[in-house]
Parts: C-alpha cells; structure tokens; sequence
C-alpha cells in the first residue's frame, strides 16, 4: 500500500511538474512518504488505545456457566437449576483467597457473604442452612472451586455466622434463590452492553460519600471479632440426623467385599441393585470421616458418589 501511494505521487509530481529540477522532485517525494508514515503511525497509536479499552473491558464482572469439566477424574457439568436443592459440607476459605478475582472477574473476600460452588451460575444467590445448628443465611456464589467431597466453599465470615469456624466443617443444605439469580444475571449481563458507560453517565444521581467499606488491612484482627452488623439469621428445627456415603456403579457384589475389605475403618454398609450393576451405602459415617472415603473411592475408580442423610 505505502508503495502505490509514493509511486502516485511520483507519477503526480512528474505530470504536473515537468520542468520542475531533480531535488525539487526527491522534495516532494519525501515529503509524501513523511505524510504517509505519519498517518500509519496514527492508525497504530488508535489501534493499540482500543486494545487497552478491549482489555479494561475485560476486568467488568460478567454471567459465567461455563463448560463441563473434571477434578480428579470426576466430571462436573455447570448449568441454570433455578430448582436446586442438594445435601452435603461444607468448608470455608480465609486470607489466601482474599481479594483474589474469581473466575468472572469478580473478588473473593473473607468478610463477606460469599460463596464457591462447582456448578451453579455465577454470580446466583443460595439459601446456605447449618443442619447441624439449624442457622441459615443467604451468600452471593462467585467463583467455583475444586474439592471433590465439598458442595460448597464459603467465606470465613460465612462460617463464624453459621457456627461452623472452629469445626472447619459443616452439614450444608444449599437452595437456590431463583429470583435473585436471575436479578444477577440481568444485572451481570447488563454490565456488558456496549451502551452501559453512558447510561450510567447520563442517570441523575445525589453526591454520596463513602467511607471505610471494607478495611483490608485488618483481616488478620478479625479472627476473634464478634460480628455485631444486621445480617439477618434465620434458625430452623434441628432434627437428629446421620450421615452416608452412597457409591454408584459396582460390577458385582465379589468387587464391593474386596473394595471394602481394605478399608482403613470399621464401616457398615448395604447394597442395592442399580440395573446391572450394585450401588454401596456406607455408614452412618462422621462428617470428617467422608473426605478420606470419597477420595479412597476415587482412587479406585469409582468417582460418582453422594452424601445422603437419615
């Protein structure tokens, strides 16, 4: 393209100019290329301004699904439910994820009310209840995270409001709020349009000043603090329960005795037929015990299981 451009305007100048001296001619030319590589310079400078506006875009929260993937072995598919309803533990996170951008460039934080899960959208709202203590309270889910045994991950200060910090665990139920979700979703994918700047820039607005939101410099004095804020906790009935482990998909009943005959513990289980092949039931099991059994099952190959209660 530079070529032709120089040779037009050589062509040009040998028309026009023809009785016009040699260095007046070399003048000219390099003149035009001048004009040329200024422009081309311009055009590079524009180009990489709207690669920084393309990158900046990429740090606005967005909707997240995502495609199925695996953790050790075990395959997880992510989708809407707005019916989800499911059983299981939960563990908390502390400082090392603190601040740290989620999987929708969103942020994990400790002293919020937060939560990590494997395949509901992100952002959604959930209803997390402690069956142990029947304490419930409703978390933000952010990010997913990667513990095959867990069904959710929340923040510290989830698990101080729950009652769950100095045990380290806790017997979950986790119920999506669907009207919630889909407010963030909206909302999440309202953030994306290309008209958002504006509409934000142009909606009359009262001056607010905020001060002191969230001091990240004193996490490490949150330890011990006594959350006094009005976060609304809900209680439910406590009823006496007990936990199992339900393995899927065993060839026959020989492979299930040898399996379970190298247990590191004494457990009691049944079986039941599931088409042509056997599904184990171990327990009643302690909510600490389970990591350990799902991951021996995973080892073996025998990735589907589920925590049930009785």
């Amino acid at each position: 393209m530079i070529k032709f451009l120089i040779s037009f305007i050589v062509i040009l100048s040998i028309i026009s100019c023809k009785e016009i001296q040699k260095k007046q001619i070399n003048s000219k030319i390099n003149d035009g290329i001048k004009k040329i590589e200024e422009i081309i310079e311009k055009k590079e400078i524009n180009k990489k301004e709207n690669n920084n506006i393309i990158t900046n875009n990429n740090d606005i929260i967005f909707y997240f699904i995502g495609d199925p993937y695996f953790i050790q072995g075990v395959e997880y598919v992510p989708k809407e439910d707005y019916n989800y309803s499911e059983i299981g533990l939960s563990t908390f996170y502390g400082k090392e994820l603190h601040n740290v951008k989620t999987i929708n460039n969103d942020y994990n934080k400790v002293t919020e009310l937060l939560g990590r899960h494997k395949t509901l959208p992100i952002p959604s709202m959930v209803k997390l209840t402690n069956l142990d203590n029947g304490l419930s309270i409703n978390i933000k889910i952010v990010d997913r995270h990667n513990d095959n045994t867990t069904l959710i991950q929340v923040s510290r200060k989830v698990a101080q409001l729950l009652g769950f910090y100095k045990d380290k665990i806790a017997t979950v139920r986790v119920d999506i709020l669907s009207d919630p979700s889909k407010q963030w979703k909206n909302v999440s994918m309202s953030l994306n349009e290309p008209d958002f700047d504006k509409t934000l820039s142009s909606a009359p607005t009262d001056i607010v000043s905020i001060s002191n939101i969230d001091n990240i410099n004193l996490i490490e004095d949150e330890e011990d603090k006594d959350f006094s804020e009005p976060i609304k906790l809900n209680s439910e009935e406590v009823n006496d329960f007990e936990l199992y482990l339900k393995v899927f998909k065993f060839e026959d009943y020989d492979v299930i005795k040898k399996i379970v005959d190298n247990f590191n513990g004494d457990y009691n289980y049944t079986t039941e037929k599931n088409g042509f092949k056997y599904d184990i039931i171990i327990g009643p099991i302690n909510k600490n015990e389970i990591n350990n059994l799902v991951s021996y099952f995973i080892s073996k190959g025998y990735k589907e299981t589920k925590i049930i209660i009785n």
